[in-house]
């Protein structure tokens, strides 16, 4: 009687052996190529991009660099250079330079392959696009972008609506719309510092309205993912699983919601506080990105 363990005790174990064999679950975080060029270390990411694809080149850099070197002519440390300017530069990096690795823009576009995020794709793709044509012209390229930034915020609209309310959430689609959501805001700040926009206040208010929606985006996630949790017992043996994919063979069963829990604060819950933090930093940086200058030589 003395060695046997309470039910509080066996619930535990229970759940800890749980945890531990619950896999990550898919990244919906921002893109590591919009969190490294759009921040303010994007002159010093940018020159690590530029010399790993230079070691990438072996004997063909030299001709390579001259390439880059006239495409970058005449650039000289402006706020143009800092953010979506930084971002283009690493794009023509890994255009000039033919790597064989997934280049900055094969690793933003498969962001949205989601269906549903064809059209937020495309408008950041145009963005992309106006942003190298005019990375000379500031003139130009705020027009390009103040007509942009509209069809992107709505079809970042139409991306969340599709999930909160038509019953289109799934995990791809969430990525995009997180993804599209962190392009936006920066979309903004360039608009800042390119003198588009007069004040930070616009950004500030996109920046609170899409974080009360990563807020109601999540709790529908959650709601999917639970949905496709169940346990199932034959002949006295059960066990636990989700997503179709994920199996837990257990002997002694603990209650639905407490395996929901676990299986979505491991899987997701540290996803949701990283990009919870990322729209957090852009916010308390807001001033400091916007004043920003980015620089960058071919060496």
């Amino acid at each position: 009687m003395g060695n046997q363990l309470s039910r509080e005790q066996v619930e535990k174990n229970e759940l800890d052996r749980f945890r531990k064999e619950v896999p990550e679950g898919p990244d919906l975080t921002v893109n590591k190529s919009i969190v490294m060029f759009t921040s303010l270390s994007a002159s010093d990411d940018l020159r690590r991009h530029y010399e790993a694809r230079k070691m990438e080149a072996g004997d063909h850099a030299a001709d390579w660099i001259k390439s880059l070197a006239d495409k970058l002519a005449g650039l000289t440390p402006a706020p143009a250079l800092a953010g979506l300017g930084a971002l283009i530069i690493a794009i023509f990096i890994d255009s000039a330079f033919s790597v064989t690795k997934e280049s900055t823009k094969d690793a933003l576009r498969s962001v949205f392959a989601d269906e549903k995020a064809s059209e937020v794709w495309d408008q950041i793709d145009e963005c992309l696009k106006r942003c190298a044509m005019h990375l000379h012209d500031n003139d130009e390229l705020t027009g390009d972008l103040r007509r942009i930034e509209d069809r992107l915020s709505l079809a970042l609209t139409k991306l969340k609506n599709s999930m909160v309310r038509d019953g289109h959430m799934s995990s791809s689609a969430l990525k995009a719309w997180v993804n599209g959501a962190a392009f936006h805001v920066q979309m903004l700040i360039h608009l800042v510092r390119l003198g588009g926009i007069q004040t930070c206040v616009p950004v500030e208010s996109l920046l609170s309205i899409y974080q009360r929606d990563l807020e109601t985006l999540f709790t529908k996630h959650k709601e999917l993912i639970q949905g496709k949790c169940y346990i199932r017992v034959v002949h006295f043996d059960g066990y636990f699983n989700a997503e179709g994919s994920f199996r837990f063979d257990s002997p002694s069963f603990c209650p639905l919601n407490k395996y929901h829990e676990i299986y979505y604060d491991t899987r997701y819950g540290g996803q949701k506080v990283e990009i919870q933090q990322y729209f957090m930093d852009v916010s308390q940086n807001l001033q400091e990105l916007v004043e920003q200058t980015g620089s960058f030589n071919v060496q």
